[in-house]
């Protein structure tokens, strides 16, 4: 493996040149208009008739407490699928996954879990949640999600930036397009050929299975785009 990973500050090193490489998430977020805080939250305080300091505060508690349980979920996962490792009172959450992977994917001879990938002529780099290897040189990319929040389109109809703005802000295509990111990536580094993509999204303590299509097209369009621009 040519990339290192460091958790702690979630940057990717090529471990030869040295070189950081840029994360699929921080890429993608240069593509979308930056969320004005300061103006959403006076909105909100004004709304509510609450200060806007409390606002502000009860967002960045929210955002923390996410976090941690999506990274809790996520290790509990990954220690279950790797070695078969549960964990007590979490029964209901490793059923509720072979459930899901039985009904969305199809029969495969090995998982890959928090697999590196990246492309050297690029420098991107991320970390595809799961990875099915099937027969015929072919595999399936999967990818958790636990946020609050899983929309198929923006309510104000907003677009992302150039050469990504066919497509409106919100999650599903946001996770098409990662996902993809790392399909791509995957299939150059080892030449196999993306089967599917799919979301496995935890709501109310059940995963559901959301196929999102694979956007080689508009994944090589932005690979290009960001080499120009950088």
């Amino acid at each position: 493996m040519k990339i290192i990973f460091d958790p702690e500050s979630h940057t990717y090193t090529h471990k030869d040149t040295g070189e950081k490489f840029i994360s699929v998430t921080t890429l993608l977020s240069k593509f979308k208009k930056p969320f004005d805080k300061d103006r959403h939250s006076t909105r909100v305080a004004e709304r509510e008739g609450v200060p806007k300091e409390m606002v502000l505060e009860l967002w960045e508690k929210e955002k923390n407490k996410a976090c941690e349980r999506g990274t809790a979920i996520h290790e509990l996962l990954e220690e279950y699928i790797k070695y078969g490792e549960t964990a007590d009172n979490y029964g209901w959450l490793f059923k509720s996954y072979d459930k899901a992977v039985e009904r969305h994917v199809d029969k495969f001879n090995e998982i890959l879990s928090e697999n590196l990938v990246y492309d050297e002529t690029f420098k991107i780099s991320g970390t595809a949640d799961l990875i099915y290897e099937h027969k015929g040189n072919e595999f399936t990319l999967g990818d958790f999600k636990t946020n609050k929040k899983f929309r198929f389109s923006s309510s104000f109809g907003e677009r992302m930036l150039k050469p990504l703005d066919h497509f409106q802000v919100c999650e599903f295509n946001t996770y098409a397009l990662q996902l993809s990111m790392y399909a791509y990536m995957y299939e150059k580094l080892t030449g196999k050929k993306c089967r599917k993509c799919i979301i496995f999204y935890l709501n109310d303590d059940r995963f559901s299975g959301y196929h999102v299509n694979y956007l080689k097209s508009d994944v090589e369009k932005l690979f290009k785009y960001y080499k120009l621009s950088s």
